[in-house]
């Protein structure tokens, strides 16, 4: 059944996300794993839709408007669910015919993937020579103990060289390094790679590709639009609920939030509808998309900042109570934009500007 077809499949949509939302403060303080939010969108379709959406030849505006609606039910979740749909995209694209075949069983009989690239002190190694087993561990693994395969990377002399392996050994994770205060439901740690088996998936520097890499910087911005549509909504509850709708200061606060949140939103959709369209364009039209993901990552950076420093002072000490939904939203959101090298992303996109000598205002179609 394609869930977005009819009205029946909105309403099975909403019943999804809302047990979702109404399981996350239970996840944020341990109580419980996000095993059941992901059964819960394997069973209902929600999942094949995200990786439909977001792979080659997707609806890309479908893809954000999933993800977005995901993100302001549980932020955390949306991390697990990016992850799988850029494991399953990265399969697709780089996956020998019998490789493809078999992660779709794996998913078909409700598992789940990730992509896990972060080293630690011990960093993942492949020994082909050895019978193709892996030595070392990756950390910063989020969902341990709710994936059943993940996309890994090696190095080598070529560059880094993505690997499938099973991922679903609990005596070889540990989440105890995860004292965060944000995206504590994800349950990210350190996974002990040695002596497990791995097949290379594509060849080496394969994962760094574009518009795939940088690009795909889409679909956890659009995440981070829901988080933001999420604390709009915290914000104009609390306003009515305590008589401060017809304020002029809050008022003014819950429109400039709506503002941001709208803004974000026109920002991820542009650079998703360009990475996705240079992927069939070609090589001419990928650079342009790469900056414009770019971009989008910024100004959505930019509105998420801005709005949680909104919801903040529109709801004083409200917004800080403890397992609140814009509590946990507020903690989740800043904790998620924290993504790595962003002082990069920007120079690069930058250099792209300098170099191109189109109006600022005709870059891009």
């Amino acid at each position: 059944m394609n869930l977005h077809s009819n009205a029946a499949a909105g309403g099975t949509e909403g019943a999804v996300l809302r047990g979702i939302r109404d399981r996350a403060g239970a996840a944020d303080r341990g109580e419980t794993t996000l095993a059941a939010d992901l059964e819960a969108l394997h069973d209902s379709g929600l999942l094949a839709a995200v990786v439909s959406h977001t792979g080659i030849g997707g609806d890309a505006a479908a893809g954000v408007r999933l993800l977005r609606r995901i993100g302001r039910a549980s932020l955390s979740v949306g991390r697990i669910v990016e992850g799988h749909a850029n494991a399953m995209r990265l399969v697709q694209l780089y996956g020998a015919a019998d490789q493809r075949a078999r992660v779709r069983q794996i998913v078909a009989q409700g598992g789940t993937l990730g992509v896990w690239g972060a080293e630690g002190r011990d960093p993942l190694r492949f020994e082909p020579a050895g019978g193709g087993v892996l030595r070392g561990a990756k950390i910063f693994c989020s969902g341990l103990g709710l994936l059943s395969v993940a996309v890994v990377t090696a190095p080598t002399d070529a560059g880094p060289q993505m690997l499938l392996a099973r991922a679903d050994d609990p005596a070889r994770a540990d989440a105890t390094p995860w004292d965060v205060s944000g995206m504590r439901a994800t349950a990210s740690g350190r996974y002990d790679f040695t002596g497990v088996a791995a097949e290379p998936l594509g060849q080496p520097g394969d994962i760094l590709r574009e518009p795939h890499f940088e690009g795909g910087i889409w679909r956890y911005s659009a995440l981070h639009c829901g988080g933001l549509e999420a604390l709009a909504d915290g914000v104009r509850c609390h306003l009515r609920d305590r008589g401060q709708a017809d304020q002029p200061q809050q008022a003014a606060r819950l429109a400039q939030l709506v503002v941001q949140a709208q803004t974000a939103r026109l920002w991820v959709e542009a650079a998703a509808a360009a990475v996705e369209k240079s992927v069939l364009l070609g090589d001419k039209a990928v650079p342009e998309a790469v900056t414009l993901a770019l971009l989008a990552r910024q100004a959505v950076e930019t509105a998420c900042r801005d709005g949680i420093a909104l919801t903040e002072r529109a709801m004083g000490t409200a917004a800080f109570a403890a397992s609140s939904d814009v509590d946990r939203t507020r903690r989740d959101l800043a904790f998620f934009l924290r993504q790595a090298n962003l002082d990069g992303k920007l120079a690069e996109a930058a250099r792209a500007l300098m170099a191109d000598p189109a109006p600022v205002g005709e870059m891009w179609p």
